[in-house]
């Protein structure tokens, strides 16, 4: 009776787990580096698992079986590859894939750009009017990244922001000189780290106004 409950307890922890994380990477044993300058040119780079939250309940309550498991796992990984700026792809298995990822651009005026993309977000560029830029991870509620722990999903890795720009706030764990640069560094050490934010003053580029 005890195991019987003890798995209903973990069955429901995982349904409530994926409604919140519905569409949702969650990125683990990963190192990433958005460089992006003070003009708001940018560059990203990202490599290490993410995993397909999702389809964690259907391991969970059993649907998932040697006969459909190649499937869903291909349905997932052709979803991810279609992304031009996927440059590597594996498969490791039970939801978990590992990356390689590399994305640029220039941000507009007034722009939202999401990485991987909307749907999937890991982190997100918001160019706005007064010429602020805010760069913002995807955050997990204390309470699903207690219930990531128990179920023993992770979420580890390092981020770093490097930029000549004016930073007006920041959550980094540490900051170091590069040059005319900074370097702003996140180590994640689990669900319950913080979030990384950044927001920077773009300063104008005479040569390519906006």
């Amino acid at each position: 009776m005890r195991g019987m409950f003890g798995g209903m307890v973990r069955l429901l922890s995982v349904a409530a787990l994926t409604i919140l994380l519905s569409s949702c990477y969650i990125p683990d044993k990963f190192k990433g580096e958005l460089r992006i300058s003070r003009y708001g040119d940018w560059a990203i780079t990202y490599e290490g698992d993410v995993i397909y939250a999702p389809i964690l309940h259907d391991y969970a309550n059993g649907t998932i079986t040697p006969e459909n498991e190649l499937e869903r796992h291909n349905n997932i990984y052709k979803d991810l590859v279609r992304d031009i700026a996927v440059k590597d792809l594996k498969k490791v298995g039970k939801g978990r894939f590992h990356l390689k990822y590399e994305r640029g651009g220039r941000l507009g005026k007034v722009q939202l750009t999401s990485l991987l993309r909307r749907d999937a977000r890991l982190i997100s560029l918001k160019s706005n009017e007064d010429g602020t830029i805010i760069i913002d991870a995807n955050g997990v509620k204390a309470s699903d990244a207690q219930r990531m722990a128990e179920l023993g999903i992770g979420m580890e890795g390092e981020f770093r922001i490097t930029t000549d720009a004016n930073v007006l706030r920041h959550n980094a764990t540490e900051v170091r000189p590069f040059g005319q640069y900074r370097v702003y560094i996140w180590k994640i050490e689990n669900a319950l780290s913080s979030t990384p934010t950044l927001v920077m003053l773009r300063d104008p580029d005479p040569s390519r106004p906006l």
